[in-house]
């Protein structure tokens, strides 16, 4: 692996991107060969660098749905980082398989909306439920809904309140995870009543 193109995706570097594909056309393949490593396009998008990604992807749009050793994808980066940006480039890039994208799970069956509501991205997390509806109604690998995920987020109650005007899902509202607890059980012992 080219150590210079893992540079110029941390620093955002797309004249050095196009210096390296005139050298080596092949140099973007040669690095998403490594699948326990970051390519520069997980790199790029969790550091929000969005030229970077825009570029990758122009080259080759299939990289977005490329997974690193945890099973991330670079939307699952930029989603949990905030990258708003980043977020709408990805799914831009590959707008017919976007919704495989979305509901793409990591190594613990956790979605990118999933990490967006962990990490309290409200900004991401309306992105993606606005890119992909159905996405809202993945469940973790322990059944939790994103509904659950945000009432154990600190940050929760406000973003409930916003997630249940948005969806308008009483399944979602009703849904036990594996210990059987409901939204609003979580929320009662979380003391969130309101």
């Amino acid at each position: 692996m080219d150590e210079r193109l893992f540079e110029a995706s941390r620093k955002d570097d797309t004249a050095t991107l196009c210096k390296l594909l005139e050298e080596d056309p092949m140099i973007l393949e040669d690095s998403s060969r490594h699948a326990s490593v970051d390519t520069p396009l997980h790199i790029a998008s969790l550091l929000g660098h969005s030229d970077f990604v825009r570029k990758i992807l122009n080259l080759k749009p299939g990289f977005a749905r490329m997974v690193n050793s945890k099973g991330y994808t670079s939307l699952h980066l930029a989603s949990a980082t905030g990258q708003v940006e980043v977020v709408r480039e990805l799914l831009r890039s590959d707008w017919e398989n976007k919704h495989e994208l979305c509901k793409q799970k990591d190594r613990k069956g956790r979605t990118a909306l999933h990490l967006a509501v962990i990490r309290g991205r409200d900004n991401v997390v309306a992105e993606l439920i606005s890119a992909c509806p159905e996405s809202s109604r993945e469940v973790t690998d322990t059944g939790e809904t994103i509904l659950h995920l945000t009432v154990m987020n600190e940050n929760g109650c406000q973003a409930l309140k916003n997630l249940v005007e948005r969806l308008k899902n009483e399944e979602l509202l009703n849904w036990k995870d594996e210990e059987g607890n409901t939204v609003l059980h979580l929320a009662a012992a979380r003391k969130q009543h309101k």
